[in-house]
């Protein structure tokens, strides 16, 4: 199969499938998926903190994981840790101020995981398997963005409606 057809295949997937969700999640207005997002975005939140257990930094270079940097005093990667307790605990929050400030700070550790990143491994390195813990970090907190966002929306309806 050539290349061209693959992204093809991918795109149409890609567009079936964001479709699908967006008349899931974003054009329907239900208590459900308050309770359904706040939980999904808890729950990210704890495996994403849960991956500052593993390695971030190759074994050639001393093989760090998250906590040793934070501990060290790395400035950026306490600050990331900081922003992901304080959404995920406000995450579990049905206050609507507290989620929007909970999803304020996910969004903020968002960016920052690439700040980080980029200052702990300034050039391109070779990463291994046993390496790939701030990659997936970043895949999760890309991904529970969409959720962060989708709740947000969610809880703009309900207050909106119940006016």
């Amino acid at each position: 199969m050539s290349e061209t057809w693959e992204i093809a295949i991918f795109w149409f997937v890609f567009m079936i499938l964001s479709g699908w969700i967006l008349r899931q999640f974003y054009f329907s207005k239900s208590a459900t998926l308050i309770k359904y997002f706040r939980h999904t975005a808890f729950i990210v939140e704890i495996i994403i903190i849960g991956l500052f257990f593993f390695p971030w930094v190759p074994k050639a270079r001393g093989g760090f994981s998250g906590w040793n940097l934070a501990l060290h005093g790395n400035a950026g990667v306490t600050a990331l840790l900081l922003l992901l307790i304080i959404s995920a605990g406000l995450f579990l929050s049905r206050n609507l101020k507290f989620i929007i400030v909970g999803v304020a700070s996910h969004i903020a550790a968002n960016v920052l995981i690439f700040a980080v990143m980029i200052q702990i491994l300034p050039e391109t390195v070779q990463l291994g398997f046993h390496d790939v813990a701030p990659i997936i970090m970043a895949l999760l907190l890309l991904t529970n963005t969409v959720v962060a966002l989708l709740l947000w929306d969610q809880l703009q309806k309900q207050e909106r409606y119940s006016k």
